[in-house]
């Protein structure tokens, strides 16, 4: 016959135990901000996904229309919400520069602005900042939420049409502005955010233009 090895169990020290206790406790500390970090990462990517099914994004694709503004009152919402002030004075050839953020004024002929192209060579929340700051500055009904949700798109969407020379975002229309962003090969700046101006005085001459060439 066989005999089966009985090895009797060694009963635990006080300071095996004390061990045992630590590495637990450390464990389950791990344990649990790793799960809350997985959590929160599901949880922040659902509501992004929520977001961008949401009415508030259908809206960006909505006309709306704006009323003329000035090139100073620009400057001047902006300023009321930035830290990084622009002094009026110093824009040249209706471009300045903000923390190498390029920034750059298309004006009408009755020097109201109609775009404004906020050129910068990398993503960086300077640059999401000076971006939000300014989308609101023309148009204050516009929320830090939509701001963020607006920028996001335009970076997921980049490549939706492109040339040889660069890719162009989709364009999303949201309370009178038009947003896109075109991504450059070769240039000194890399990106250029643009806002533009959707104004009633220029819907009505478009619309009044297309009723004429139909008759």
């Amino acid at each position: 016959m066989k005999k089966k090895d009985k090895k009797e169990k060694e009963k635990l020290t006080k300071k095996q135990i004390i061990i045992l206790i630590v590495v637990t406790i450390i464990l389950g500390v791990i344990c649990y901000f790793t799960a809350t970090e997985i959590t929160k990462s599901i949880i922040d990517h659902k509501t992004i996904e929520e977001n961008l099914n949401s009415d508030e994004f259908d809206s960006l694709i909505q006309l709306d229309t704006v009323s003329d503004m000035s090139l100073e009152d620009l400057i001047n919402n902006y300023n009321e919400l930035s830290d990084s002030d622009i002094v009026y004075e110093s824009i040249e050839d209706n471009k300045v520069s903000v923390d190498n953020i390029e920034i750059k004024f298309y004006l009408k002929d009755d020097n109201n602005v109609n775009i404004v192209s906020i050129n910068f060579k990398n993503k960086t929340s300077k640059v999401k900042e000076l971006i939000s700051n300014m989308i609101i500055a023309s148009n204050s009904n516009i929320s830090d939420d939509t701001t963020e949700l607006v920028y996001d798109r335009v970076f997921e969407t980049l490549g939706n049409t492109k040339d040889q020379k660069s890719e162009t975002s989709e364009f999303f229309q949201y309370q009178g502005l038009e947003f896109s962003l075109k991504e450059y090969k070769d240039s000194n700046y890399k990106y250029s955010f643009r806002i533009g101006r959707i104004v009633k005085e220029e819907n009505s001459d478009r619309e009044d233009k297309e009723a004429n060439e139909e008759e």
